[in-house]
Parts: C-alpha cells; structure tokens; sequence
C-alpha cells in the first residue's frame, strides 16, 4: 500500500537536478512535448514550436526564482484556509452522520467518511485514491458548452441517416476494422516508452515489422512486381497507386495525403462499364458520395444500358448481368432500401470531407495485413515458398515473412473480449497473449474482473502495476493539459501530439463559450477544485527542489479531495489499490488515536463501509484489525454498531468473515476477559439483529457459537437445531464451546417436535449429534437402549463422557460384568474408568491390558472423571509403584499426575528433582498432602536452585512450607510486577501460619539485602501487620507518593489507618477522594457526612460503591442511613455489587435495569451472595422470579426461568418452589448439583424432588436416580434416606455421592455456603445415614465389617468406629495414614485407637520426622504429654500445621509448647512474632502469668495472623493476651484505639474486659469482627453490650449473634439486635421475631420506635 505524499516520475527527477543547465531543461521541455504517439514526428513538431518550449523554460525559472520555503509555507496555510472552507461548505452539501445520544448512527458512505477523516485530521492518500496524479489532472466535467455548427451538422446527420446500402460481408468489416485498430496504434519510440520489460519490446518490434512488410505487397503490386492482390480490384490497386505514389515513385505511407479526385472517375461511364464488375464497391462509393456523377452517368443515361447489355451479349456473362443490378442503387436515390456496402465513421468522415490519406484508405478499401499476407503467401508448410518462381520478389518476401507467421495464429486466439470469464485463469492462454494490445487495460481497469481474478491470481498484482501511470506518461505535454480542461472537447487530444495548431484554436473558442453546470455554489465549488488541480500541477514542477514542497502538495491533496467528493457518481466504484489506501489509513487512525469517543464514532458509523471495502479487496489482514479495534470498544457502542447497520450489510459482513475466519487466526485462549466480553456482545448483537435466523445465517455465524449466551441458543427455533447444516456448524465448533452452551443446545433440540422419543432416535441422528450426546439430560440419557448404544462404545469411548452416563452404558451394555472380556476393556476407552473398583482390579493384574488399563485410569483422575482419592486407587497404586519410573519421560508422568499424591512419599521422592519440578508446575494439579509436600520441597531445595518463580510454579507442594527451604530461596527483586503478582498468590492461599513464615523470610531478605521497602515491596504492603504498616508509612509520605499506594488492595483495617494518617496531615475534600484510590474505602463515617449535603456527594457515593473489595459494614451501613435521609438520590448511581446489600425496602425503588445489574453481579460474585442474611437472598430470589418470570399468568416457573434464576432457584420461597416445573427441572437436575441449598430450603426441595411425576418414593429408587441426584440426596431428610434400598446404595454408588459432596466442598461456593448456610451436624447425620449399608452388618447375624484402606478410601475415617479402626491390618493402616490426616471430624476415640495401632510404626517417638508428624495429622493429639515433649516439633513448618487443629486438651497443648521452647532453648519472652503466629492454638498452652510475659510488639505483629483462630483459651488468657496488646509498644490503651485495630485482632478482641467493653463508643464497636462477637460468651454479651450499644452493630455484626447468645439478651438488647439485622425496618423485625420468647406488645412497639427515632435523629 502506498503510502501518502506525491513523487515525481524519474525522469522529471533526473532532470529537475540540473535545473542550472538550460540546454538539459529545455531538452526535457522537448521530450516531453514529443512523449506521444507521433514518434520522430512529434519531436519534429516539437522542434518547430521552440518558442512554446522556451516559454514554458522561462515560467519555470522564473516560479523557481520566487519560491523558497517561505513561499511554500505561505502556500500550506493559505491552502489549510481554503481547506477549512471547503470543509464548511462541502460539509453543508454532503452530510456526514453523527451518533446520536443512543450512540445510534445512520451508516455513512464512503464520501461521508472521506469528509469525515478529514474534519478529525485524517491525512488520506490522494494519490491512491485517484484524486491526484505525477501530471496534470484530468478533465471535470462541470461546464456546459453549446454545440458548434459542425457538431449539429453531425448530430442531424449522424442518426438521422442510417446506412441501409448493402456493404461488405461482417468478415470484411472485422478485418477492416482490425486492420484499423493496428494501423491507428500509436508507436512510441523506445526513448520514450517505460521500461516494461523484453517482451513487450518484442511484441512491437513484430507489429513494426508487420507493418512495413505489409505495406512493401502494395508498393510491389504499384510497381507491378506481383501480379494484382488476390481478392482486391485492379482498380482499386490501380487508385491506390495512382493516389499516393511519391515523386520518386515509392509509396511514402507515413506522409502522403492528397486529394482523392472521384469526381472525374464517377463521371466516367466507361469506367463503369469496365470496372464496376469487380469494384462494385466503388460503384456504390460514387453513388452515396458522388451522387449527382452517378445519376447524370448512369441511373439518367439509357445509352449506358445497351452498352451494358451488348457486352453480357459478347461476354455471355449474363448471370453477372443478373445479380450485379446497378438499378438498384438508382432506386435507392430515389428513397427506396437496399443493402448497401457499410464504411467505418471515419471512412465516411474522411470522404465527405474530401481528404483521405493512404492510411485511411487503406483502412477502408483494403483488407487487413494478415489478409494481404496470406493472400500472397499461403497457409502452407514453411517450404511452401518455394512454390513461387525462384528469385522473384514475392519468394523472397514470403521467406522474410514466415517468421512472424505465428502472428496470424496468436491474433485470432488473443481476442480476449469474445473470452468467456474462466479463459482469464487460463495461464497458458495469458502467456501466450500477455502482449496483445489492450488486454491489460482490459483486464486491469475493468474494476469488477480485476477484483474477481485476484482472488483467484494474486499475481495478477503484479501484471497490474502501475499501468496508470504508464498510460499518463505516454501522453505529450499538450495533450495532458488538454484532458486537464473541463471543457468536452469532441477530437481526440492525442492528435495534439501530432498537429497541435487547428485543435488549439478550436479549444481556445469552445473554452471561450462555455458555463458552469449546477448551482451557482456548487459551480463554485467544482471551479474552485479546478483551480487547486491546476496550482498542484505547478507546484509540481518544481518537485525535489524544497522540502517544504512535499506538505505543500500533501496539503492540496487534501483540498482537492475535499472539492472531489461533491461528485458523487465518481466514489461508485473504486480501484483495489483505493480500496486499500482507505483500509490502511483507517487502520493508521485508529491505531494512533488515543480519544476512544472518536473512534467509537467512527466505527459505529462507517463500519458498513468498511465491510463493504475489505470484501472488495480480501483484506483478512484488515479485518482482523478491525476485528480487534471492535473488541476494545464498551459493550453498549458493540451492540448500537451492528443494530445501526442494515441488515444485508451485516449478512455481507458475516458470510465474508465466515469465509475468512481460518485467515484470521482468532486465539480465543489468549484472548482477555474484556475482549471475551466484548466477542458475546458482538455475537448476541448479531443474532438480535435478525429475527429469525436461518440455516445458511446460523453457518455464517457459526464461528461465534462458542460466544453464544445460553438466552440466545434457547431463542433459536427449535427447528433450526435439527437442520443438517447446523448440527454440523455445532458439531465442528464444539471444541470451543462450554458445557453450558452444549447443554442449552441440547435443551432446544429436545424441544423439537421432529426429534421424538429418545428410544425411536435412529443411529444417523445419535451420530449426528456425538458431540452433544454428554450433555444429553441425565433423565433423557438414561432412556437409551442397548441397541442405539452399542454402534456408539468406542465413539462415547473417546469422548468427555462424565461418570453417570457412563456407568448407564456400561449397565446397558454389560449387565453382567462378568461378560466383560480384555477385548472389552481395550475398547471401552473412557468408559473402563466407571467399571467397578473391583472388576478393574482383576484386569489389572492381567498383563495383557494392564498397561493400557492403567494409562487410561491414571489419565481419568488427571482430567477429574474419577477421584484419584477413591476406592480405585488401592489397586492402580500397585500397579504403577511396579513401573521403571527413571525411564520415563516427563510427559508419560504428566500422564497420571493426579495420582501421584496416592503414590506415597517413597515413590514421589525417587523421581529427579528436576522432573518433579517440570511436572508440579503444570496447572490445575492437585494438593499434596503436608508430609508429602514438605519432603519433597526439602528434596528440591536441596538439588537444584530455588527461586521465587519457581516456588511459585510449585503451587501444589505450598502446604510443605518450612524456614529451611525458604532460606534457601533465592530472593528476587521484588519491584518485578511477576514477582508481585507470585507474591500474592503465596500470601492469599497459604494458612496464616505459613504466611507469617513466608512474611517473616521476606523481611529478612529486605533488611540483609537493605532494599528500600516502599519503593521495593509495594505490592507486599497490603499483607503487612497494622503495626508494621504504622511504622514504615506516615501521611505526608503517602500524600506525595498517593499514585505508588492508590492502586494497592488493601485490607479495610489499612485502609482506615491510611485514610485517618492522610487525613491529618491534611485536610481531604471530596474531590481529592477520588485521587486515594483504594485508600478512600478507609474513609470514617463522620467524614462521609459532612458532605451529605454537597453538590458531589452523588459522585462520592458512587466512586466509593465501586472500589474493588466490597464497602466495609461498618460504612456501608452508615451510606444507607444517608440514603435514607435523602430520597431524592437516585439509586442507580451506585454500583450493582453495592445496591445488591441495600435494604429491601430500597431494593423495591430499584429501576428494572439496576436490578438486572444486580442479577449480573450476582452470577459472577454468588460468594458474596451466601453472605447476606437468608431473608435478603429470599427476596432477591423472589424479585428476580417477577422480574424475569412469567409464571404468575401461567401458573409455574417454566424452563426459561429457571435458566435465569440459576442457583437462585434453592432461595426462593415455599410458595414459589412448589411452582416449578417438574419437566424443566428434571433436565437442570445435573446444575443443581453445584448449587447451595441452604438449611432453610432443604425440606421443599426435598419435597418437590420426591414428587410422583419427578423420581418419586426414595424407597423405589434405582441406582441411576441415586447416580442423577448426586450430592442433591443430602437434601432428603434422614428418614428418606435409610429407605433407600441397600442394594441401591452400594459402595460404587456412595463414592459418586461422597466424592461429589466432597468436590464441592472444595470449591469456592461450596466452602461459603458450608459455613453460612447448612447445618453442619445435620450434614454429617445424613452422611452417616448414607454409609450404613457399608459400616455396619446388614443383619444382626452378621459380623461387623473391617475395613480395608480401599473402604477408607471409598467413605472417610470418621464414618467407622473406633473398635472397626483398630481391626484393621497394619498393612491398610500404613497406607491409609495420610487419608486419616485429612479427617479433621474424628472423635478423640478414634483417633487414639488410630495411634494405638500406629504407634509401633512411627517408634521410637524421638526420633520422628518431621514428615511423619504431618503424616498423622490430628492423630498427634491422641499423642501422651511424654510423647509430646520427646517428639522434636521444633520446625515452624509442622508447627504452623499443629497449631491449626482444634482437639488439643490444655495439657497437651502445654507439653507441645514447652517441649518446643526446650529444644530450642527459649524463654517466653523471646518468643518473636513468627513464633506465636506459627503457635496458634497451641499458644493456650501457656499460663496466664506466661502469657503476661510475651513481648507486646511481638504479639501485636503476630496478631494479623492470629485474628481468625478461634482460640481454646481460657476467659482469663484472653484477657492477658488483649491486656498485652494495650501496652504502649502495641497499640496503646484500648479507650484511644481506632476501629481498625478491633478489625486487625479480630477474634482476640474477645478477651477485652468486660468494663472495657462497655465504654466502647459507636466507631470502635463497628470495628469488631463478626467473628468476635459469635465467640463471645452469652453471659459476657448480655453484661457488657447495652441495647444502645448493640443498635450499632452492622447487620453482619447482628446476625452473627448466636441462638445461645440471643437467649441471654433482654427485651430491648433483642429488639435493638433485630432491627441492626433488619437495617432499621420494623415491620420485618417484627417478623423476624416470630421464634423469639413473646413479649409485651406495646413495649415492643413503644422501643422498636424510639430506636427508630432515635437513628433518624
């Protein structure tokens, strides 16, 4: 693509440097004027017209004399105001669209868009786009000329009088008129022609060549060295010598032009008696021509008949006589039609004006040179010459001739405009006639060939390039500035190159009388453009000589596109080249603008356009640009700019980047969440578009599909899934997709009418639709038959098949397992992981496909079909510990990665550190146990180089974390924001015992390297302790550096410190809150008031509502207090995730689309949802029902609704629950296995799913509804449970169950409903209930099973009793010692029968490893005191874990602490920070007279990491452990302590005194956590807490009052506690009270309102 500005030719160049040297000007002056197709003529002409040449010298030299650089900025700022002008004017006539205030946009056109770029300082290449040139412009047509005499004379006569005389036959006429074409070529000198190449020369050497031989036949048969020509009258060769033979008796073809005298001959009767008969042609010449000769001769002169008559008689040629009727043109004299011999225009032209020259009339008398050639040579073979008498003229002739007799051949398969559109590609056919004259121009001109025939020749390009230019150059001086006028002049200008004189003085007398066409101001306008085409022309002269030249011409460029775009039909169609100059600078623009408004606007307006050009051009390249620039634009510009556009646009547009896409090498993978984002708007904006969509459309847009929102595939017509097309659309872009859209596309398949019952679907339409056959609704999946199933196993096989519908085909297929056969198992696939634990283990053992077994089984637990934890295990374990591990590779490991941590600490250690390190670096593996962990991160750092990435990468060995590795690491510079970024994730996913040993090394590393922290570590700041944070910053230095600490999260504690620290240094106003950042959430809510009454407090309110993190409680409730005080606010302003927590009343005001922002924060932060109060989510529930919904017309909550509810749906109200569609719900059963059924909802949802038209009577289930209801079962009461059959509750069956519940404990949703909505000893009593048919004897005659490691595996330890652990071999328990660790819910009975049994193996207890006290996990706690003392648990590493387990009695606490300070010979007082954070519960061990003893500093820094422990200490411990941290080198006396510091102890703030306690003011109680006040002792609570006091909690604060609590309160403590939980609504507390002890009703109203009252005051 070119790029903008202008050059000059290179001949214009070479000769501008010798601008000294007259001679060399005027020699270019010369050759330019003879650049034409006059040859030596046109030179010669030149010549003679010297004074032209020396004027045109002399106004160069002297426009070269006046302008400078001065003179050429003069020049570019009187051009930019006539620029601005234009703009003004052009703008009123050619209206450009704008968006609206919708961000709505009428589509533009591509003139709109040219003035568009321009109006915003777009440069556009002018010379690209046609609208400048290297010479002079070309011609406008703006004037209105009347017509000159001769042109009426012609305009009368020319269709007035139609040829009607019979002429010759067509193959006279084609010849004659290629003869004409060939003879009128112009022949360009070599001097003058451009270089394009040897085979051009070539050619026009043969046509020269050509030329001249065919005019030596003619000067032969003149000079009767030839008998005649065949096939042409002597007369005729007779006139033509006679006519144009020179004096010296040649024929000078080139010059000779006379004065053809016809008049004699056609008076001459004897003429016609002698030669009419063979030169009838000019028989009837003289009659159209000659007309009065011909009548007085012939048609008036009855003498002339007999003459005729008498010669037939002689001759007896009376036929002729016959057929040649000269009668009849005497009849047509007298009006009568006949045919008659047709000549050229010009010939007639020529005729009538009594001039011919010899070429003229060899054009219209004679045939064409192929003709003569062949006439005189022959067709023959190349010896056939020799047939002609030896010697003569005409031997020799044809001799020389032969070698060009291919020309014949080449010219009647070169008439490339007969060539139908596929002869183009034929590169055969275009070699052979790339040199034929025209059939480039025909070719590359012809914009809708050209386009067509690149796509399928790019080379043609090449072939294409430049030819404008090529063309202009040909032209002579006068000739360019001729086509440069406006007036339509009717003679060809290139005959100025030949005899300029007569042509100039009729121009000069047409220029003189014509008008501007059009309005006066758009005349102006089109004559202006004139003018800057012409002032660039003559700027141009002088190209090269000063810089300032280029800007200047650039700057006209501009002007004259400008003036250009008032002619609309000239932007119609555009040149590929164009089309691309626009895309490039489009692409430029949007690159380097940085106002995102100005490129939305012109994306949303001209997109169209834009398409519209990269089809014409194919540019993938560019659309992928613009592809991109649409994904950085907001969401709502994405959905305006498709729903503006029209829709055979956007169809366009689609099919194009359809056929493009593989070109535009889209990687979603790498793609950023906000261009995810932007790619679903894109898509759900084009499927909006169209009402209905299509087959053809859906494959248009199948490349989006893995964009598609589930709303949208469910609004496709069920129709449109089952066609043939689509399903292969979705079949080929399933990779892509995500299990939700799979699903929704299922979902609408089923809702076809065409589909049917699933056992009647044929084998063709299953295969059809293979890829979404996993995502088939259990309910519809289980309805397969053996039949449709068993063409289907390896397919299935090697799909993501999950473990419910595979265990369905393995039932289908194999209902006797022992039909199973090592065939079987090789075939099977994926499938071979659901067989029973069992089966498996006998096929294991089978060498034949143990191999292949177990790579299939170890890759089902990488990718998650199956727990690598479970029953399964126990066999593949040996299997594997059998293989050669140092022969393989790390990708084979990589293979079974996640049952490496069942391997057993033995095997891991065995592996090179090296491969451990490549394969514990991948991602998404899972958690090693401690012990595991901890050995093998020693091993690592003791071989190879440990780094932070490293250490990073090793996410799965963190909890293995000890001092020893970590001084061993090699610390990096922490101002690398990767480093940063692995920073993070330690501290935010380690225990807090670790993450104060990882603190602890950091500070060391920061004070031995003597880093300067706040310029180093500011991404660590955010995890430093209050007290720590108090001494490195002050608020002068966060003041001057607010942009490093603005962007930090931090905690709400440090963000209140920050905020009080800068706030005293100086005084913050509201609008430099917006300039703290994170820093603003800190905020007090004293500040927030004082500016309640500011005219940006809306915005205030706003900016805080966004801060990332959630609004601390305490100020959150202290905005709604405003917000109710004021109205008038509107609520929209505040951000979705904060309008969620608003009280309900307010929710109400809510506009629609505030709510579903709501809804949409609600589907991406669910966490923060589990944390509101039950009746908030209720009531979010209830009003996205209603808002969403339809149920109320209908009656039920249909499958739509259910699809938006999502995990909503277990919040909704009885009423509501009983509403839901049974059908629906049985297809979302599989999604309502990850939802949160909370404890409030678990007896509806047990009753709906328990219905007759859903799975029924538990008592009649199979064992696929137990496999379909996974986890759900726990919603069933315990009742319900015990009657589920015991054979249905096999140990295969409870696994799934348990291993469902279990993974979804472990995820982020289901580890915050666990502890905020289910009841945790109900769980562990249906858990109890599931398991009895495996723990316990089926029959009071049965002996009570002992379990094996696998039964362990299969179930938990807890679920078996103490006396069945200690049965167990020694051998099961070895190997199960680690699964044992992990069960934090055994008794102490269990437990110590455990270390009963274990204790011989981990003897003597002295010497135990660290690994092996990790190994045994809260076994330690059965431990005696002795033991306790002798073990060495001195590492930090193991005490961080030991301090986390709660079953510690006070003794054994004591034992473990003292004997730790023993070994490492310490005093409490020296106990550091690390220590007692690493201690944590263990810290209980110590006396209250120890405890008085710590260091207060220590234990204020350690308090960060000890605030969420729920510390076993006595009342008075707790007391001395807050009495330390009040000394001064704490955080001083607890009566001038801040809300942050009751935030930063956290749950220690339990043991503050009862006195202090009660004196606590409204800021410091919203400091505590609500943690703290769970903790609380009832008796404390309702002793120290007045009801004043507890009006102030935050809702969090109040509903972390306990039932125990609430029954020690008093009337006007609960009733304050009730309307804290209710955010100050009465009429909720009162209902909220409905279980609470009654009490006097007009008390309870009379204080409910006075607290009322007393808020609002």
């Amino acid at each position: 693509m070119r790029q903008d500005g202008l050059s000059g030719n290179a001949s214009l160049e070479d000769a501008m440097t010798a601008d000294d040297d007259p001679d060399s000007m005027q020699s270019f002056l010369l050759q330019a004027l003879s650049r034409s197709g006059g040859g030596e003529r046109g030179g010669y002409l030149a010549q003679k017209n010297v004074a032209l040449v020396q004027s045109l010298d002399g106004l160069r030299r002297g426009l070269l004399h006046r302008v400078g650089s001065s003179v050429y900025g003069n020049l570019r700022k009187k051009v930019s105001l006539v620029t601005m002008a234009l703009l003004d004017d052009v703008s009123s006539l050619v209206d450009v669209p704008q968006p609206n205030a919708r961000g709505r946009c009428s589509v533009g056109d591509l003139r709109q868009l040219i003035l568009w770029g321009i109006r915003h300082n777009v440069t556009w290449n002018t010379q690209a786009l046609g609208v400048n040139s290297h010479g002079l412009p070309s011609s406008l047509p703006f004037l209105s000329c009347p017509p000159s005499e001769a042109d009426e004379l012609r305009s009368r006569r020319t269709p007035d009088q139609p040829s009607t005389k019979k002429g010759p036959s067509s193959r006279t006429i084609s010849k004659q008129k290629h003869l004409h074409d060939l003879s009128t070529t112009p022949h360009h000198s070599q001097i003058n022609q451009p270089q394009t190449g040897r085979t051009r020369e070539s050619y026009n050497l043969q046509r020269e060549i050509e030329y001249s031989t065919s005019i030596e036949i003619l000067e032969a048969a003149c000079n009767e060295s030839i008998p005649g020509l065949t096939g042409v009258s002597n007369f005729t060769v007779f006139l033509y010598c006679k006519l144009f033979e020179g004096e010296s008796g040649s024929v000078n073809p080139a010059e000779a032009q006379m004065v053809l005298d016809l008049h004699a001959t056609c008076s001459d009767a004897a003429w016609y008696l002698s030669a009419a008969e063979e030169d009838y042609l000019w028989v009837h010449v003289c009659s159209e021509f000659f007309a009065h000769e011909f009548n007085n001769t012939v048609c008036a002169n009855s003498s002339f008949w007999l003459q005729r008559a008498q010669q037939a008689a002689v001759t007896k040629d009376y036929q002729f006589f016959n057929l040649t009727s000269i009668d009849d043109l005497c009849v047509q004299l007298t009006g009568e039609a006949i045919e008659s011999p047709v000549l050229a225009e010009n010939c007639v032209a020529q005729l009538g004006s009594r001039l011919l020259s010899a070429q003229a009339f060899r054009h219209c008398f004679l045939p064409n040179n192929t003709v003569l050639i062949s006439a005189l040579c022959g067709r023959r073979s190349p010896d056939s010459h020799q047939t002609l008498p030896e010697g003569s003229w005409a031997a020799e002739y044809c001799s020389k001739i032969h070698n060009f007799s291919h020309v014949d051949t080449v010219e009647e398969t070169c008439q490339y405009r007969a060539w139908a559109v596929h002869h183009f590609t034929n590169s055969t056919l275009l070699e052979l006639c790339e040199q034929t004259h025209g059939l480039r121009e025909y070719i590359c001109l012809n914009a809708t060939l050209y386009n067509w025939l690149l796509g399928e020749m790019p080379q043609l390009a090449d072939f294409c390039a430049d030819l404008q230019a090529e063309l202009e150059s040909r032209k002579c001086l006068l000739q360019r500035f001729f086509d440069m006028l406006p007036a339509p002049y009717k003679f060809d200008t290139s005959q100025l190159c030949v005899d300029p004189a007569p042509l100039l003085v009729e121009a000069l007398h047409k220029l003189s009388v014509c008008e501007v066409e059009g309005g006066e101001r758009e005349g102006f306008l089109v004559v202006l453009g004139y003018v800057l085409r012409v002032l660039d022309f003559m700027v141009g002269l002088s190209s090269g000589l000063d810089e300032g030249e280029r800007e200047a011409r650039q700057g006209l460029g501009q002007a004259i596109l400008l003036s250009s775009l008032l002619d609309n039909t000239s932007w119609a169609t555009l040149q590929p080249e164009a089309s691309m100059s626009v895309l490039h600078t489009v692409g430029v623009f949007l690159r380097r603008e940085q106002n995102a408004t100005l490129k939305e606007d012109l994306l949303s307006c001209f997109s169209p356009v834009l398409w519209d050009l990269i089809q014409r051009d194919d540019n993938s390249s560019a659309l992928r640009f613009l592809l991109q620039e649409y994904l950085q634009m907001p969401r709502d510009s994405i959905r305006t700019l498709v729903m503006s556009a029209e829709k055979d646009a956007v169809k366009r547009f689609l099919s194009h980047m359809h056929q493009s896409w593989d070109q535009l090498q889209v990687e979603t993978g790498q793609a950023s969440q906000k261009e995810l984002q932007a790619m679903e708007t894109m898509t759900a904006a084009f499927i909006h578009k169209f009402p209905r969509v299509t087959p053809e459309l859906f494959v248009d847009l199948s490349q989006f599909i893995p964009f598609m929102s589930v709303s949208d595939i469910m609004s496709f017509p069920a129709s449109l899934i089952v066609n043939d097309s689509v399903l292969t659309a979705i079949r080929d872009h399933s990779s892509g997709m995500k299990s939700m859209q799979k699903k929704a596309f299922v979902k609408r398949l089923l809702q076809s009418s065409v589909v049917g019952d699933v056992p009647t679907w044929p084998p063709y339409f299953i295969s059809s639709i293979l890829t979404l056959l996993p995502y088939l609704p259990v309910s519809h999946f289980q309805q397969l038959t053996s039949h449709q199933l068993t063409p289907l196993v390896e397919l299935l096989g090697n799909s993501s098949l999950d473990g419910v519908r595979g265990r369905h085909v393995l039932r289908t297929l194999f209902s006797k397992q022992n039909n199973l056969t090592s065939d079987n198992i090789r075939r099977l696939g994926v499938l071979a992981c659901y067989l029973d634990p069992v089966v498996l283990g006998s096929f294991l053992q089978d060498s034949a496909v143990s191999s292949a077994l177990w790579q299939q089984l170890a890759q089902c637990m990488s990718k998650g079909f199956i727990s690598s934890r479970g029953r399964l295990s126990s066999w593949l374990i040996p299997a594997v510990e059998s293989l050669n591990v140092s022969s393989m590779a790390s990708a084979e490991l990589s293979a079974f990665s996640g049952l490496l941590p069942q391997l057993g600490g033995s095997f891991l250690l065995s592996l090179p550190s090296q491969l451990l390190v490549e394969i514990l670096s991948q991602p998404g593996l899972p958690r090693y146990y401690p012990a595991q962990a901890f050995q093998m991160l020693s091993m690592i750092s003791n071989d190879t180089p440990l780094t932070m990435d490293k250490l990073c990468r090793l996410k799965p060995l963190l909890s293995g974390l000890s001092p020893a590795v970590l001084k061993e690491l090699q610390w990096p510079e922490i101002s690398d924001a990767a480093h940063c970024q692995c920073w993070k994730m330690l501290l935010t996913e380690l225990k807090p015992g670790h993450r104060a040993i990882l603190y602890n090394a950091m500070q060391e590393a920061l004070h031995r390297d003597a880093q300067n922290f706040t310029q180093q570590a500011n991404c660590l700041l955010t995890f430093f302790p209050l007290r720590k944070l108090t001494e490195t910053l002050n608020g002068e230095t966060m003041l001057r550096d607010v942009s490093l600490y603005r962007d930090i999260r931090w905690s709400q504690q440090q963000a209140q410190l920050l905020f009080k620290k800068i706030h005293k240094f100086k005084n913050i106003t509201s609008k430099m809150v917006r300039d703290l950042g994170h820093i603003a959430g800190g905020m007090s809510c004293d500040f927030l008031r004082l500016w309640s009454n500011d005219t940006d407090f809306v915005t205030l309110l706003q900016f805080v509502s966004e801060l990332p993190g959630g609004t601390r409680p305490a100020l959150r409730k202290c905005i709604v207090d405003e917000l109710r005080k004021q109205s008038e606010i509107d609520l929209s302003a505040l951000s979705s995730g904060f309008a969620a927590t608003l009280p309900v009343t307010m929710i109400e005001d809510l506009s629609n689309a505030s709510f579903r922002a709501i809804l949409d924060h609600i589907q991406t932060h669910f966490a923060d949802f589990l944390r509101m109060p039950h009746y908030k989510q209720t009531n979010l529930a209830e009003k996205a029902v209603t808002e969403l919904g339809s149920y109320q017309a209908e009656g039920e909550i249909d499958g739509t609704t259910l699809d938006v509810l999502g995990a909503l749906l277990p919040f909704l109200d009885r009423d509501s629950l009983a509403l839901v569609d049974r059908g629906a719900l049985a297809l979302r059963l599989e999604e309502m296995r990850s939802f949160c059924l909370p404890k409030e909802a678990l007896r509806d949802i047990s009753a709906l799913l328990t219905q007759k038209d859903l799975l029924g009577e538990p008592s009649k289930w199979q064992v696929g509804d137990v496999e379909h209801l996974g986890r759900l079962v726990f919603s069933l009461s315990t009742k319900q449970i015990n009657s589920i059959p015991l054979t249905v509750l096999n140990k295969d069956t409870v696994e799934q169950v348990l291993v469902g519940q279990s993974r979804w404990e472990d995820s982020v949703v289901g580890g915050v409903c666990e502890t905020q909505c289910m009841d945790q000893h109900r769980q562990r009593r249906l858990t109890q209930s599931l398991v009895r048919g495996i723990v316990k004897a089926r029959s009071r005659r049965a002996k009570v099973p002992v379990p094996s490691c696998a039964d362990i595996r299969g179930t938990f330890p807890s679920a078996w009793t103490s006396t069945q652990l200690s049965r167990m071999s020694q051998e099961d328990l070895k190997q199960c010692v680690e699964v044992f660790a992990q069960d934090a819910s055994m008794s102490s009975e269990q437990r110590r029968a455990l270390w009963l049994k274990l204790r011989k193996s981990f003897s003597p207890v002295r010497e135990l490893r660290a690994d092996q006290v990790l190994a045994l996990g809260p076994v330690v706690t059965e431990m005696g005191e002795r033991e306790l003392q002798e073990a060495n648990l001195t590492d930090l590493g193991v005490l961080a874990h030991l301090g986390t387990l709660t079953d510690w009695n006070p003794k054994k606490m004591r034992a473990v602490i003292l004997g730790m300070m023993r070994k490492r010979k310490l005093k409490v007082e020296q106990l550091s920070a690390v220590d007692l954070a690493t201690l944590g519960h263990l810290l209980c061990g110590l006396y209250p007279s120890e405890i008085k003893r710590l260091s207060p500093y220590n234990l204020s820094v350690a308090v960060l990491f000890l605030r969420e422990a729920s510390l076993p200490c006595t009342e008075q411990q707790m007391e001395e452990l807050t009495s330390r941290l009040s000394r001064p080198e704490a955080f001083g006396t607890v009566s001038a302590w801040g809300p942050e510091v009751f935030t930063e102890i956290g749950t220690l703030a339990v043991g503050l005194e009862d006195m202090v306690l009660s004196a606590l003011v409204q800021e410091q109680v919203a400091g505590i956590t609500p943690e703290a006040i769970a903790l609380m002792s009832p008796k404390k609570m309702a002793v120290v807490f007045s009801a004043v006091q507890m009006s102030w909690l935050s809702a969090e604060q109040a509903w972390a009052v306990t039932e125990e609590q609430w029954a020690q309160l008093d009337t006007e403590q609960r009733h304050a506690v009730g309307l804290a939980r209710y955010e100050g609504d009465v009429l909720l507390e009162l209902r909220g009270r409905n279980s609470a002890p009654a009490a006097d009703s007009f008390t309870t109203s009379s204080l409910a309102l006075c607290l009322l009252l007393w808020q609002l005051i």
